[in-house]
């Protein structure tokens, strides 16, 4: 498991072993007012895959008991009490997009919806930076982005932590963003990935896959981490009812997947 003991840290710093960082060129100066805090690392969790629904807007939205009706191609997946529904497209590049992302390069674009059809709200780990590692989430972090990788012969586009790597001590807990889920409501966004799909994981301070994407794999998969501890999440100066929480592993069945389905073509 991973254990971060954090004091209102200024920013972040990354050390690998006793003298050099694991990122030199990421590295920054470390104020914290509280010890440096050491983590050791945790196996990533095993998902919990079921049967997915579209859903839309750019970004996650919440609504309190709402009805969400499974479209054609979608795939639906269970865990505890909470339900992902989700569908993929292959998607085109929007008119005078610029910069990185689905909207100025073609790829896949999943539509998903997270349900909490429990008692007690949840915490979906559902805003990911395209950097992990920072004590604060970015201004400009896109909602829609997903850490691309392939499990076990399927292409997975995850929100989801990671835990550290061995011998990596942050001085700063990273962060990632994530939306509460009252009980009986559910949330909608959006992930992508380019394509052909190519691998994108966090940087080598944490442990995560790294072997290449196959560009000619079959199926994909859509999954989130979503868990209980939404009281340890605090907002974020992102807005739109973004939150912080310190980055984990999945432990458990807190990473819900959709089955393997087969990647749609244009």
């Amino acid at each position: 498991m991973v254990v971060f003991i954090v004091m209102k840290p200024l920013t972040h710093h990354v050390l690998r072993g006793p003298l050099h960082p694991v990122r030199p060129g990421r590295a920054f100066v470390a104020l914290a007012l509280g010890s440096v805090l050491v983590t050791s690392a945790c196996g990533q969790a095993t998902p919990s895959p079921g049967a997915a629904t579209p859903a839309g807007g750019d970004g996650p939205s919440a609504t309190a008991g709402s009805t969400v009706d499974a479209g054609a191609g979608a795939e639906t997946a269970t865990s505890g009490d909470v339900r992902l529904e989700a569908t993929m497209a292959p998607g085109g590049p929007e008119v005078g997009a610029t910069g990185a992302g689905i909207a100025a390069s073609p790829g896949l674009v999943v539509d998903y919806t997270l349900t909490n059809t429990g008692t007690k709200p949840v915490l979906a780990y559902d805003v990911v930076p395209a950097d992990l590692g920072s004590a604060t989430l970015p201004m400009d972090v896109d909602a829609k982005h997903a850490w691309v990788y392939e499990e076990s012969g399927v292409l997975r586009l995850s929100k989801q932590g990671f835990a550290p790597g061995p011998n990596v001590r942050f001085a700063a807990a990273p962060v990632m963003g994530g939306h509460t889920i009252a009980p009986g409501a559910s949330i909608t966004g959006k992930a992508y990935a380019v394509s052909p799909p190519t691998l994108d994981v966090p940087g080598d301070s944490f442990e995560a896959p790294r072997t290449p994407v196959d560009p000619a794999v079959k199926q994909w998969q859509f999954c989130v981490q979503v868990s209980d501890r939404a009281g340890q999440a605090r907002p974020s100066a992102v807005g739109g009812g973004v939150l912080e929480a310190a980055s984990a592993a999945p432990q458990g069945d807190e990473l819900v997947c959709t089955p393997p389905s087969t990647i749609p073509v244009a």
